[in-house]
């Protein structure tokens, strides 16, 4: 009884194999495409330009050194919160109480020839009304007597600030904010004009981004964007900067860029300094027929989209409205649940006969 059951079931399997080879064959024989389609929609279609943002505060201080000295201590992190007028760092100034007074002389100096020079265009001045001498020579002492005042002014800012951190012998935040990066530590040796710290205000950010100026020629202030990791936090556009600039991509290709500012009901969890993908959102529409992008196609300048009717493909001209990332809205030809291919390859044609398959 095993043994002729055995035969019966190595008989059937037989069988089966022949039908779908059959079957197969068949197929092939009559030139059907399998091809994956899906129904036309009516909903909302949505345009956005797609980006990536850097979190970024509007309220940033970088401190800078006064003058030349030795860090002795430095008594914050990267990441404390700071007041302003907290010490940040202490100093040695005695390397800055000897450029104090190199630039004390150096000031006196151009305070003399200031004087001078004062008296100079003074004198020219008669001479001018006079007749003795041309407006040029006149323009001429003029021009140094602004060059000096202007050069003093410099020296004695400079001087004053330099006093002022001084005696006290530390370096002080300019603004309440977080630490975000500390440029020296202990024992480093501070060069006047070179960066300390940065401060930033961790409470008026914002996401700045670059656009291709194409691109942020669509854009409104107002508009919406959306967050592709946060799509839950409101967003809009702030901010469009009116200069386009120059910026070399990563390919060595030259782009014209134009800078946006976005903001954010909601800061908790963002990084300043992190990357943000954002979705700037250019028109809305709804309540239209849509398909998905990949079904439209163009052909001579039109749109097309191949439809299934009673099992084969049927090429149809449609009128394009709003592209979406996803889906095309479709304003003429389509009505809403008809089969369109997705993706059709070079062996669908006009009148093919299609195997649908659901995608």
């Amino acid at each position: 009884m095993k043994k002729g059951r055995k035969k019966r079931i190595v008989l059937i399997a037989a069988v089966l194999i022949a039908v779908f080879a059959a079957g197969a064959y068949a197929f092939m024989r009559s030139g059907a495409v399998a091809a994956d389609t899906v129904a036309a929609g009516r909903g909302a279609v949505t345009e956005r330009i797609e980006e990536t943002g850097v979190i970024a505060s509007r309220q940033v201080s970088v401190v800078l050194a006064k003058s030349n000295y030795d860090v002795t201590s430095v008594l914050c992190a990267t990441g404390d919160t700071v007041e302003a007028g907290a010490t940040l760092m202490t100093t040695d100034i005695a390397v800055g109480d000897s450029d104090v007074k190199s630039l004390e002389a150096q000031a006196a100096g151009v305070e003399a020839q200031l004087a001078q020079a004062r008296q100079n265009v003074g004198r020219l001045w008669s001479l001018y009304e006079s007749g003795a001498v041309s407006r040029n020579e006149y323009d001429t002492a003029e021009t140094l007597e602004k060059e000096l005042a202007a050069g003093l002014q410099s020296l004695r800012y400079t001087i004053r600030s330099m006093r002022e951190n001084a005696p006290a012998n530390r370096v002080e935040a300019p603004r309440s904010g977080v630490v975000t990066e500390l440029f020296v530590s202990e024992g480093d040796t501070a060069v006047m004009g070179a960066p300390l710290a940065e401060i930033a205000d961790m409470s008026d950010l914002y996401i700045r981004v670059s656009l291709q100026a194409d691109d942020a020629a669509k854009i409104r202030v107002g508009d919406r964007v959306i967050l592709t990791d946060r799509p839950d936090v409101s967003c809009r556009v702030e901010k469009i900067s009116p200069k386009v600039r120059e910026e070399m991509s990563e390919l060595g290709i030259t782009q014209k860029r134009v800078d946006a500012e976005i903001s954010a009901d909601d800061w908790e969890g963002f990084v300043l300094g992190g990357d943000a993908d954002v979705e700037i959102v250019i028109e809305e529409r709804e309540d239209v027929i849509f398909a998905p992008r990949k079904a439209v196609f163009s052909l001579n300048g039109a749109d097309f989209v191949y439809t299934v009717q009673e099992g084969r493909a049927a090429l149809r001209q449609v009128e394009v409205g709003l592209k979406g990332k996803d889906f095309y809205e479709i304003r003429a030809n389509l009505a809403e649940g008809e089969s369109v291919i997705v993706s059709p390859d070079e062996a669908i044609t006009d009148g093919s006969r299609i195997v649908q398959t659901q995608n």
